[in-house]
């Protein structure tokens, strides 16, 4: 089982005095942000015991240049809800801030150094400017046509890139994988994407049954044309059994990239600033019709995907390497099923419709996110710099919904500036989700035991100490208590309310045994202020047999952030889905 030790006088001295001092760094290192904090008018302390809406803001004037020394004054937040009518309701801004980032890059401290032995998520970019970019080179969702395009267009990005901008590189198929980390050297990049070759979506079925000349029902249908008889109700079914198949396959696809982003964006959401992901994809649409002609819309698990990204302050700028593109039907490689005048406009009306909804997927994520759609250009190196632009300079303005009404419904949030000619960028709403124990208990195992990056929300540091039995594993842990929400208690003290999990993994990189701890304790305030300082201590005791590799978690139940740490154990077998352990720096997977 997981045993706690909540005591703070229980620790371990000689590793307290290793793990105390990396937990002073860590606090010095986020105090460029608060500095720029307090240049800015006004500033209001974050109240822990509601839940606040964060929002990055790009004001340009109609020349495209950013506009900065606005103040909190100058802007105007509302929100509209379908519960509360088509009125728009103004809220109250609770914290304001102008960040640039090379004010950011400038006040960063030298690089962090990591004791040997201490396993951690800590950010280690001191040294390279911000904001991070990264490239998501979607195979599952490209069509195989366009992928080789994916590596010409990737190329002319990474020379479109400003000097300096760490990027990272990621594949996904059915599965995300890292192919580089962060890294601002150009070879380094240019070998990453030399190695892409992702045929997931060779398998996949992107054509509509009804334009496949390859289908059950498409042979059938030739057959009544000659002399063989096909009955209409073997041929109605026929069809229907496709069709419910390309929905299913149309629903695990979206529920693979979703997972695939919401990982991106616990691994990324303790980096400092406004992050760039360059989606790389022609996408998938946001409605298809069903077996029953009925429409199945996935717009709404796409909005709750893209509040997500954007609590980790990511803005999401899918990128179509299609370019302009013309209609298959007339493509020399085509099989068209229907070679007639009607069969030709029902295919290009269908193919018109499926553009028009890919189309829509990528907006509406782009929107969320307060990133732009850049599609329609078979030169898509201005779509960086225009990422990189946008992130170098904005406005974070936070506030407190006026209502506290967690239903579920999604909010569109307006922001207006009360100077004429601005062009603001943010995303458009959010959800006012309140997570049920299920979905709590679904995103623990999730990113507990199918997450292989590390999740930076909330910083851990680890140490393996002697085992209380031969085949057991244990480890002793201090949380950065910063990142925990911390309500004032009516005896004024501070509540706190976690949850620590372990999640074991054979050599072959399977997940076996989850196990987790909820934690709700109130501890005084000079006890919280200690905690604060020195970080929280835990001890986690995992029973045997030894697994080849653990992964280490810590949850805030009322925020739901996430940290989680990788470390394999001993010199077994290598995993494909766990960081190798020796290193004393930040756990990421193997390069």
């Amino acid at each position: 089982m997981i045993r706690s030790s909540l005591t703070l006088y229980r620790i371990i001295t000689l590793l307290l005095l290793t793990v105390l001092a990396v937990s002073r760094l860590v606090a010095q290192s986020q105090s460029p942000a608060a500095s720029v904090t307090e240049r800015s008018e006004p500033v209001t302390t974050f109240r822990a015991s509601a839940r606040m809406v964060t929002l990055e803001v790009v004001a340009k004037d109609r020349k495209g240049n950013h506009l900065t020394g606005l103040k909190a004054g100058d802007f105007q937040i509302f929100e509209q809800a379908r519960s509360r009518g088509k009125q728009k309701y103004e809220q109250k801004i609770a914290s304001f801030r102008e960040v640039r980032m090379s004010d950011l890059a400038g006040q960063l401290p030298s690089e962090l150094q990591i004791p040997a032995g201490i396993y951690t998520n800590l950010i280690t970019l001191q040294k390279e400017p911000v904001p991070p970019t990264i490239f998501l080179v979607d195979g599952l969702n490209t069509d195989v046509k366009h992928q080789m395009q994916v590596h010409v267009q990737m190329l002319k990005m990474l020379r479109s890139l400003p000097k300096n901008i760490p990027v990272a590189v990621f594949l996904f198929g059915h599965k995300l994988r890292m192919v580089q980390d962060f890294t601002s050297d150009p070879k380094l990049l240019q070998t990453a994407l030399s190695t892409i070759n992702n045929p997931a979506g060779q398998n996949v079925a992107t054509l509509d049954p009804d334009d496949d000349p390859d289908t059950m029902s498409a042979q059938l249908a030739s057959m009544n044309a000659g002399n063989v008889q096909v009955s209409p109700q073997l041929l109605a079914a026929v069809s229907r059994f496709e069709r419910e198949l390309y929905a299913s396959d149309m629903d695990l696809r979206i529920r693979e990239t979703i997972e695939a982003l919401t990982t991106l964006g616990r691994r990324l959401s303790g980096y400092p600033g406004r992050k760039n992901l360059l989606w790389i994809s022609t996408g998938f649409p946001i409605a298809i019709n069903d077996a029953d002609n009925v429409p199945r819309d996935y717009w709404t698990v796409l909005k709750r995907m893209s509040s997500a990204l954007s609590e980790a302050k990511i803005a999401v700028y899918p990128i179509n390497p299609a370019g302009v593109q013309g209609f298959s039907f007339f493509e020399a490689g085509t099989r068209p099923r229907d070679v007639s005048a009607s069969g030709a406009q029902r295919a290009i009306q269908r193919e018109v419709n499926m553009r028009s909804s890919e189309q829509d997927t990528m907006e509406v994520i782009a929107d969320g996110t307060g990133g732009r759609v850049c599609t329609g250009d078979n030169d898509l190196g201005d779509c960086v710099q225009k990422a990189m632009d946008d992130s170098s300079s904005f406005y974070e303005i936070a506030y407190y919904p006026d209502s506290q009404n967690w239903n579920g419904e999604y909010r569109k949030v307006i922001v207006k500036t009360r100077q004429d000619g601005l062009h603001l960028t943010y995303r458009q709403g959010y959800y006012a989700a309140s997570e049920g124990p299920q979905d709590q208990k679904n995103e623990l195992r999730q990113a507990a035991c199918e997450d292989y990056l590390d999740a930076t929300s909330i910083f851990l540091f680890a140490k393996r100490l002697p085992a209380d039995s031969p085949d057991s594993v244990k480890f002793y842990m201090t949380i950065n208590t910063s990142a925990l929400t911390a309500p004032e208690t009516n005896k004024g003290g501070r509540d706190l309310n976690f949850t620590i999990a372990a999640c074991t993994f054979n050599s072959k990189g399977w997940a076996q045994q989850l196990m987790s701890e909820d934690i709700h304790h109130e501890f005084t305030q000079p006890e919280y202020d200690s905690l604060l300082k020195n970080g929280l201590p835990h001890t986690v005791s995992i029973p045997g047999p030894q697994p080849a590799a653990v992964r280490l978690l810590v949850r805030d139940v009322p925020s739901g952030r996430i940290g989680s740490i990788n470390i394999k154990l001993g010199d077994r077998a290598p995993l494909a889905t766990i960081a190798p352990a020796g290193s004393n720096q930040t756990q990421t997977a193997p390069h």
